[in-house]
Order: structure tokens, then C-alpha cells, then sequence
């Protein structure tokens, strides 16, 4: 059969056709259809790698958090006993008696009380009403600090209790009139008081509480009675009280620099009559030269690579005990810092801040300060870097508006990455590397 041209025009458009339907129904559809799927599992693990990145963002907010307020318990804690037991506190008075020559003939220890909960001990406890002001809100702060970090009430916090005894101190069985205190294991701040009778010379009693204000952690002689006896002998007893905070990160290498005595020397020479001193001890004491040329730092800061337990910046006025005037960041890389010195007619005003805290916080108020010299000292210490991730840093701005100049003094930086850099906006600034 002879098929004309037209015919083969239309068999061949026929068959072009099926071709084209056959690829759409079993070649297209399908692989459109696999498409499909995957724009739709794309965006399914487009969603979940969102969320992944939210939660370690969450996750490193959350540990930034976390340090800048183990940071902030630290600090308010560091001064204090990580715990109140007695047979080291014995100890530690033992030796504090043998080398100051004092005698010591009774020690008489109260119950352990948790937080600025009054418990009886059966005896009478004379204390100061201003020391006591000063440590009650000192307890009351930390007892809220340490709440909040572990999410539990003051109320569920139980006190260790320890009974009263009697020891003789400089007798060499000091272990055998031990009263073993019972261990609590709560978190919560704690206070115990030691009533000490003594007698010996005055120079022996001033060498004592010597050995007490040096002593590496805080102990506060709340009241003292001071008799005079023979000669240049005096007796009396004294009450020590000692506060006590579990370390949340086991670090407890703090070194408290106390006050030297001043004033006048031993009143007791040719007196008989008694006398009580609350509070504190008025001594005399030569101005120690050394001290004396010693440049003392107005301000302080620390730097620290992101590993560390602790936030990566921390900002304070030096010698700020109650840590009020600290301001932290964690940044794995390089923070920004400022610093704002200031003069309005004879007063010095100073403020600082981070990427996320200012001091004071209000950035548009100033805090007024007495500089220590005659130059600004701004103390930072820094932190020699460790493996190539090690990255953090500061870079530290200073507007200086004073007729002073600021000293900047950066100790143990490493010397061929540094950790600090110093910006001189404006004013007197001058940068020392140790």
C-alpha cells in the first residue's frame, strides 16, 4: 500500500505525540513529582536547621547568662568561708593565738544560723548594732543571689546547727574537745560567732586582731571588752563572727586586702580603769613607706579568653568590696568597652560600659569618685592566649575630660596577639604593658 507524503506528515506528527505523552506521563510526572518532594523536604529541613540555630543561639545566650551570674555570685562570695565548720575554724583561731602570744583561756562557738535567721544558743550574744546592719544586708543580698541561681526559696533552705563548746586552744589535745558541727547540705549563707576570753599584753591583743584582718577570708570583730591589769597586761573577751557561702564553682583563691589600724597607741600605760570598744580597735601605727609610694588602681578589669569559667570581661572600682560598681560580657570574640572621665568644678565623675551592661545604669548619669593620685590608674588584667580559637578580647575606648591623665597599666597580656587595645579618644591617656 502506497502511503502518500500527507499521510506520512500525519504518522509522523502521531507519533511525536506519543512520544511527547509517553515522557510527560512516565518520565515528567514522575520526576516532577520527586521534585516536589524534595522542595517540600528542603523546606522541612530548612525550618529544623532554623530552629537547630535558634537553640544555639539560645544555648550560648544562656551560658553567657550563666557565667556573668556565677561571676556575680562568685564576687559577692569570694571574701566569705565556703562553708562554716568549726573544727577548721579552731584551727585556724589555734594558730592565730600561738602566733600572736595572746592567752586564750575559753572559746565559746554559737549555733550556725542560716541567712539572718536569729537562733537561740542559750546564752546571751553581745553584738554591734552597725556591723550587724552591714552584715545583714550583706547576707540578705547573697542569699538572693544564690536563690536565684539555683531556683530554690529561702525557706527551703535548713541551717547547719552545731553545738556550744569549750576548748583551750593553745593546749596541744586541741582535737579532743572538738564538737563535730552536722553538714547541711543546702545552699544558703551561714554565721557563727566565737566569743573569746583572753588576757596578755596589749601589744599580744593588737597582734592578734593583726592576725585576724590578715587572715584570707573574711572575719569581723563585732564587739570587743578590753579591762586593764597589771602593768601593761589586759583582759577581756572579744566576739568574732564568721559568715560562711558553698562555692557554686569550687574557686576559692580570694586574698581580702583589709585596712591597717591607725591611731593611738596602748591607752592602758599607767591606767587602771576598764574600757569597752565596740567595733573597733584604735591603734598606733607608723605609715608604712612602702604602701605609701605604692601606686594603688583606681579602677580594675579583667579579660579572659572564653573558655573560662568566668565572663570573658569584667569592669569595677577597685577596692569595691560589695561588688556593686561590676559590670560583666561573654564574647567569644573581641567586646567593645567604654570609658567616660569627667570634672564638673572640683569633683571627678567616672562611667563605664559593655555591649550589654552600663555602670552606673543610667549611661547618661556619672558616678563621682576621689582618683587615689595624681593620675586616673586603670588596672587590666589580661590573659595569654591559648589554642588558635582563642579569639577573645576588648577593645577599649577612653574619653578622658579631666585635668588628670588616665594611666592605663595592662598586665600579662600576650605579647604577640594582645587581648586589650586601647582606643585614646580624647584627653591625657598614657598605656603601660607588663
Amino acid at each position: 500500500m502506497k502511503v502518500t507524503r500527507r499521510e506520512q506528515m500525519l504518522l509522523g506528527v502521531l507519533l511525536i505525540m506519543l512520544l511527547g505523552y509517553g515522557f510527560y506521563k512516565f518520565i515528567y510526572t514522575k520526576q516532577n513529582q520527586k521534585i516536589t518532594e524534595l522542595k517540600i523536604s528542603r523546606d522541612t529541613y530548612s525550618q529544623k536547621w532554623e530552629q537547630v540555630k535558634a537553640k544555639i543561639a539560645s544555648k550560648d545566650k544562656k551560658n553567657e547568662e550563666y557565667k556573668i551570674l556565677n561571676a556575680k555570685i562568685f564576687s559577692k562570695t569570694d571574701m566569705l568561708f565556703p562553708s562554716i565548720e568549726q573544727e577548721k575554724i579552731i584551727m585556724v583561731l589555734d594558730k592565730m593565738i600561738k602566733d600572736s602570744n595572746l592567752q586564750a583561756d575559753v572559746l565559746g562557738f554559737s549555733e550556725v544560723s542560716s541567712g539572718n535567721r536569729q537562733e537561740s544558743t542559750g546564752k546571751t550574744e553581745a553584738t554591734s548594732a552597725k556591723a550587724g546592719d552591714k552584715n545583714k544586708n550583706t547576707v540578705n543580698e547573697l542569699d538572693k543571689l544564690v536563690s536565684g541561681f539555683n531556683g530554690t526559696n529561702k525557706k527551703d533552705v535548713n541551717s547547719e546547727k552545731t553545738k556550744d563548746s569549750k576548748v583551750e586552744p593553745n593546749t596541744t589535745n586541741t582535737d579532743k574537745a572538738i564538737t563535730k558541727a552536722d553538714n547541711s547540705k543546702s545552699i544558703g549563707a551561714y554565721k557563727m560567732q566565737v566569743t573569746l576570753n583572753f588576757k596578755g599584753t596589749y601589744d599580744e591583743l593588737i597582734g592578734f586582731i593583726k592576725q585576724v584582718e590578715k587572715y584570707e577570708k573574711k572575719i569581723i570583730v563585732s564587739n570587743i571588752n578590753i579591762a586593764a591589769g597589771e602593768g601593761s597586761g589586759v583582759s577581756g573577751n572579744l566576739i568574732l563572727e564568721f559568715y560562711g557561702v558553698p562555692k557554686i564553682n569550687g574557686n576559692d583563691n580570694f586574698k581580702w586586702d583589709y585596712k591597717e589600724p591607725s591611731g593611738k597607741g596602748n591607752p592602758f600605760v599607767g591606767l587602771s580603769s576598764s574600757l569597752q570598744v565596740n567595733n573597733e580597735i584604735i591603734t598606733k601605727k607608723e605609715e608604712n613607706k612602702e604602701a605609701k609610694n605604692e601606686i594603688k588602681s583606681d579602677f580594675v578589669m579583667s579579660t579572659k579568653p572564653i573558655t573560662s569559667d568566668l565572663p570573658t570581661v569584667r569592669i569595677g572600682k577597685a577596692k569595691d568590696e560589695s561588688r556593686q560598681s561590676y559590670i560583666y560580657a561573654d564574647n567569644e570574640g573581641i567586646e567593645p568597652v567604654e570609658f567616660y572621665f569627667t570634672k564638673t568644678g572640683n569633683k571627678y565623675f567616672y562611667k563605664y560600659k559593655t555591649s550589654i551592661e552600663t555602670y552606673p545604669k543610667e549611661i547618661s548619669n556619672s558616678i563621682e569618685f576621689v582618683p587615689n593620685g595624681e593620675k586616673v590608674i586603670l588596672e587590666i588584667f589580661s590573659q595569654k592566649r591559648g589554642m588558635g580559637s582563642d579569639l577573645s578580647g576588648a577593645n577599649i575606648k577612653i574619653i578622658n575630660n579631666t585635668d588628670k591623665g588616665v594611666v592605663v597599666n595592662i598586665l600579662d597580656d600576650d605579647k604577640n596577639k594582645p587581648r586589650v587595645n586601647i582606643l585614646k579618644e580624647k584627653g591625657d591617656i598614657s598605656v603601660i604593658r607588663n
